[in-house]
């Protein structure tokens, strides 16, 4: 017999260079399967930290970096009245959201209003705040002078309103017209249409990073009617409700139901 024929030849596991190549090759094959176990561990690893890391920086965007996002809503009910002869005044109550994690301000806010009969547009400017005594009805009438006492309704000046991050702000603001109020914008019932515009200021520490990301603001437009308007009321302090046009209601000339509010007090 050979050598070969007596270990059984170069494929038999029990020779002693078999059992040495047999043994290099699994130890080979554990170390490249446990490198590639390792190489799987770290990259779920580095996603998940990638993901932690994404994560973080989102909430400290959102609770600390995020720009003022002011939104500005008006009431769909908004009251007219007069101050003396030369002011037309627009009473709107209005509330503001700031969706930012920054303070925000408005300096100040400009309504832009055009009558669809006639196509007369005026513009007005915020002048003062304003609570629930204003729209106090006017004041009984005195048979000795023949005219209605005034009620004083007290009002605030307007001054810029800070919203705080992810706050808000609720008030209602008497806007006066700009320049002369002659020819009455409000002469008689009808449908005007309502623009609202606030000039804002914004925190614009982080540079170019706030330009890139600085919210668009769109102005506030919508349409109201008034259903009713008597000029010798408005002339006594008078104020005429005007309802949002998509409510629909009564017909304008359904006067004697849709008239005047309590304030306005229709006689």
């Amino acid at each position: 017999m050979t050598k070969n024929t007596w270990t059984g030849g170069p494929l038999d596991p029990n020779a002693p260079d078999d059992v040495a190549q047999n043994a290099a090759q699994s130890a080979t094959q554990a170390r490249s399967e446990e490198r590639s176990a390792h190489g799987l561990s770290g990259w779920i690893a580095a996603l998940v930290s990638l993901i932690a890391l994404l994560f973080s920086a989102y909430s400290l965007w959102e609770t600390s970096l995020k720009q003022p996002d002011l939104q500005l809503y008006a009431s769909p009910v908004v009251h007219y009245t007069r101050d003396g002869e030369d002011a037309e005044v627009f009473a709107v109550p209005i509330t503001i959201s700031n969706s930012g994690a920054r303070d925000g301000a408005v300096l100040s806010l400009d309504l832009r209003v055009k009558a669809n009969a006639g196509g007369l547009e005026r513009e007005f400017y915020s002048a003062y705040w304003v609570d629930g005594s204003f729209f106090v009805p006017p004041g009984r009438f005195d048979p000795n002078t023949r005219s209605f006492e005034r009620v004083d309704r007290p009002k605030t000046p307007f001054a810029p309103i800070a919203v705080p991050g992810r706050g808000t702000y609720t008030g209602t603001i008497l806007f006066y017209n700009k320049g002369s109020a002659w020819p009455k914008l409000v002469a008689d019932k009808g449908t005007f249409e309502l623009t609202l515009e606030p000039s804002v200021r914004v925190d614009e520490s982080l540079g170019i990073i706030d330009r890139v990301f600085k919210p668009r603001r769109e102005p506030v437009t919508f349409t109201v009617r008034l259903p009713w308007f008597s000029d010798s009321e408005v002339k006594r302090g008078g104020t005429f409700r005007m309802v949002s046009a998509s409510w629909g209601g009564k017909p304008e000339n359904d006067a004697n139901k849709a008239g005047g509010d309590g304030a306005s007090g229709k006689p």
